[in-house]
């Protein structure tokens, strides 16, 4: 038909999504990676709780987003998803992700090329990491010391419903 538009595949608004989802992705993983250099074997086992009894170390900012109001936590994953935080193409993360298979069959093993794809990413996630967090800042300090105090309620309630599921994890 004349003048009919084309139906199917991904809109602008789902492909900025997958995006900000692979961003946030790569932010857990690089938290994982270095919590796991950091806190890995006998020296997990010492460590002490958190603040607040909080089980565990912070892998993720999570908590703070997501004890944001509604419309605050759109307003900071518009700003993400506007802002160039200089991930890597979907080009360059998919030659990552192979590259990072073939060290992994690799013989001998190079793990010192596997830390470097690794660094990469955590890169990459820190890189988004650090707008999240100054966004979050931002939206923080426009707030009235009450909406500051609802914050922090909502945030002790989440890292307390933490607290407790890893209460009833062996």
């Amino acid at each position: 038909m004349a003048g009919s538009e084309k139906t199917g595949g991904f809109g602008k608004g789902w492909k900025w999504a997958l995006a900000l989802s692979l961003a946030l992705n790569l932010i857990f993983v690089g938290f994982l990676a270095g919590a796991a250099m950091r806190f890995g074997g006998e020296e997990m086992r010492d460590r002490r709780d958190g603040p607040r009894g909080y089980a565990g170390p912070m892998l993720s900012g999570e908590p703070f987003v997501r004890a944001l109001p509604r419309d605050e936590r759109r307003a900071l994953a518009r700003r993400l998803r506007d802002e160039n935080f200089g991930l890597p193409s979907r080009e360059e993360r998919r030659a990552l992700y192979a590259r990072m298979i073939d060290l992994l069959r690799a013989d001998p093993f190079d793990a010192e090329a596997v830390r470097e794809v690794l660094q990469t990413q955590a890169k990459a996630a820190q890189d988004v990491q650090a707008l999240a967090q100054a966004g979050w800042i931002e939206i923080i300090a426009g707030m009235s010391a009450a909406e500051r105090a609802e914050v922090a309620e909502h945030l002790e309630e989440r890292l307390d419903r933490r607290r407790e599921k890893d209460k009833s994890r062996p």
